[in-house]
């Protein structure tokens, strides 16, 4: 893992009216780094999350991508998207289309793959997941775990330099989880550069270099897997006897 700061947080601030969901967040993501986001409902972690990505304009702070600002130029966002790619918990795949054209159209219609070089990346990909056979077949015709795998791959297709993962696991059935993080880890072990938002603990402590303790908005504890598991927080110690 290489200590390379690719995407960073300083002093993120969301609110929503009244309600400040993020407080004052800090964060550096390392190229080559797999980040756990873990904590309580409602702690602000999918919107930290989303936030990274501009899905969300922070009300302050900064969002830096190789050390330049980029909240500054949200009218201008998708080159940014395109290297920071994110997962969704509902997979957001486009009804409409195929397996084949929901993988392949961003990378076609931004420029980034010919027509032909997409189709044959996708298959790629298809084939590495095992799911080949699915390429003309539409997002109903998928079961859960097959749509999320699918999700991710058309992420990956536009070759990001990030994948943000919001919950990815959280809206499958228990025996289509494991598929999921199959790939997860794969992808990890490959070195892409990842941040997941999870309540799936035991998951993150396999495969996470670093996880991070959200509540209240802010990030109370960041470090190994292993030192918050053994950390002597209070509220770490009550959040991990409920879900270990």
């Amino acid at each position: 893992m290489s200590d390379m700061v690719i995407l960073e947080a300083r002093n993120l601030v969301k609110d929503f009216s009244a309600l400040r969901a993020v407080n004052d967040v800090s964060f550096a993501l390392n190229k080559g780094e797999t980040v756990f986001i873990i904590g309580p409902s409602g702690s602000g972690k999918s919107t930290f999350l989303r936030c990274l990505n501009m899905l969300e304009v922070p009300t302050a702070g900064k969002i830096l991508f190789h050390g330049k600002e980029v909240n500054h130029c949200s009218r201008n966002i998708n080159p940014y998207r395109a290297k920071v790619g994110m997962v969704f918990q509902h997979f957001n795949l486009f009804p409409h289309l195929t397996v084949l054209e929901n993988i392949t159209l961003a990378p076609v219609e931004s420029g980034l793959l010919t027509r032909s070089q997409a189709r044959e990346e996708a298959y790629g990909w298809l084939k590495r997941i095992g799911l080949e056979s699915k390429a003309e077949a539409y997002p109903m015709q998928l079961s859960g775990g097959q749509k999320q795998r699918i999700a991710i791959v058309r992420a990956c297709a536009m070759h990001p330099e990030v994948l943000l993962f919001d919950e990815p696991t959280s809206a499958l059935d228990p025996e289509m989880v494991g598929e999921v993080q199959l790939l997860m880890r794969e992808l990890a072990d490959g070195g892409m550069t990842m941040a997941v938002v999870t309540h799936e603990i035991g998951f993150a402590t396999e495969i996470a270099d670093r996880m991070v303790f959200m509540d209240h908005g802010q990030i109370v504890v960041s470090g190994t897997p292993e030192e918050l598991i053994n950390s002597d927080n209070v509220r770490i110690k009550e959040f991990f006897d409920k879900v270990i």
